[in-house]
């Protein structure tokens, strides 16, 4: 079992490149679960190593490593000035999303960097339809 992190934007005109620069984590563009999805992690594997020594997939937050954020914030900043809105959520393998909803860009930067980001979980920044 892995954790997942990633973004998926519409309209987007920011690559993993960037992402990945103004962040300091490794990001890269798939195809899964929809064609563009920017996945986070700091190694190149799944998103477990974005995850405190601390954290536990069964609660409703998820503890990130306290090192993480300033990059993470940094790059979800970007994506939310370089395109017309995206998605956002970090899921467990195997889990679904158990609640979704439409909220502004520094709420979303505030959840990244007090440590709230939500399990199961699906943040809707922009111009996406809920």
């Amino acid at each position: 079992m892995c954790l997942e992190v990633y973004a998926i934007a519409t309209a987007n005109r920011v690559g993993d490149e960037r992402l990945a620069k103004v962040s300091g984590l490794w990001v890269k563009k798939r195809n899964k679960p929809t064609k563009g999805a920017f996945y986070f992690s700091k190694d190149g594997g799944c998103s477990c190593s974005l995850m405190s020594e601390n954290a536990d997939w069964n609660n409703p937050m998820w503890d990130l490593a306290p090192e993480i954020l300033d990059g993470l914030s940094n790059a979800i900043q970007l994506l939310g000035e370089e395109s017309d809105g995206f998605t956002f959520q970090a899921l467990w393998i195997g889990d679904k999303a158990e609640s979704k909803a439409k909220i502004s860009l520094q709420d979303l930067l505030n959840d990244i960097k007090t440590n709230r980001v939500k399990n199961k979980h699906i943040y809707v920044v922009g111009k996406v339809p809920v």
